[in-house]
């Protein structure tokens, strides 16, 4: 089995659920296939007024285990059926050993440079890195192959879910974090204890760092507990 990537962007209109939520409906349907979770991360893209978004500019990435990257084509019916009216879907899908440097480049310069799609295609094409627009514009294919090459870099973004993530209680213990992947980033100078409690105040979102995905925290006196430095926004994509 292989990690493959797929990257979603532009799925969503200004009143439709966004990207983040695509990409767990997409999630889903990859598992019904028998391929396993591993993560999705949202990765934040450079805000530009002369690029056309809807709301955040950020783009997604599944990324599963699968027998190889022709297992998750269908991925590009599957999101293109189902995104909004007047979006500018683009989906990309690329096995992750092969999100090469130029990929994880393009990903890097997409949070501070204004790209354009035909250089995104001629790299896709390139590479290897199977690259679709898929409605409207098809200027997503921008963000799909920018949070591939994000995404394959690991050090860019936020997982919005991973299995049992979003199942987490209200109180849990650094090692039921741990239990799930978690890296625990503990700030501040109170030193920790194995007897600490984390309160997750309903909103787990670790960072991507090197690789792994990494929970940053604080002490809270008024919880006493350990909560997320990371909090929910009015309208996140995940």
């Amino acid at each position: 089995m292989d990690v493959v990537l797929i990257g979603i962007d532009d799925t969503d209109n200004e009143v439709s659920p966004g990207t983040g939520h695509m990409a767990r409906v997409l999630l889903a349907q990859c598992l019904r296939r028998g391929f396993k979770a591993v993560s999705i991360t949202r990765h934040q893209l450079l805000l530009d007024s002369r690029i056309p978004y809807t709301s955040h500019n950020s783009s997604a990435c599944v990324a599963v285990e699968a027998p190889g990257p022709e297992a998750a084509y269908f991925a590009f019916d599957f999101v293109a059926s189902r995104s909004a009216e007047g979006s500018d879907p683009g989906v990309c899908i690329c096995r992750q050993r092969e999100a090469t440097d130029e990929i994880r480049h393009f990903g890097r310069r997409a949070t501070r440079e204004v790209l354009e799609m035909a250089e995104a295609m001629e790299i896709a094409g390139r590479l290897g890195a199977e690259l679709r627009p898929l409605g409207g514009s098809g200027l997503g294919v921008i963000g799909a192959l920018s949070a591939v090459g994000l995404r394959a870099g690991g050090q860019d973004g936020r997982v919005i879910d991973m299995p049992g993530l979003r199942e987490l209680p209200d109180r849990v213990s650094a090692g039921e974090l741990i239990g799930l992947g978690i890296d625990l980033a503990h700030e501040g100078t109170r030193p920790a204890s194995a007897d600490d409690a984390y309160a997750t105040l309903g909103w787990v979102r670790p960072r991507m760092v090197a690789g792994r995905a990494v929970l940053p925290v604080l002490w809270s006196e008024e919880h006493n507990a350990w909560i997320p430095v990371d909090r929910k926004r009015s309208r996140p994509l995940e």
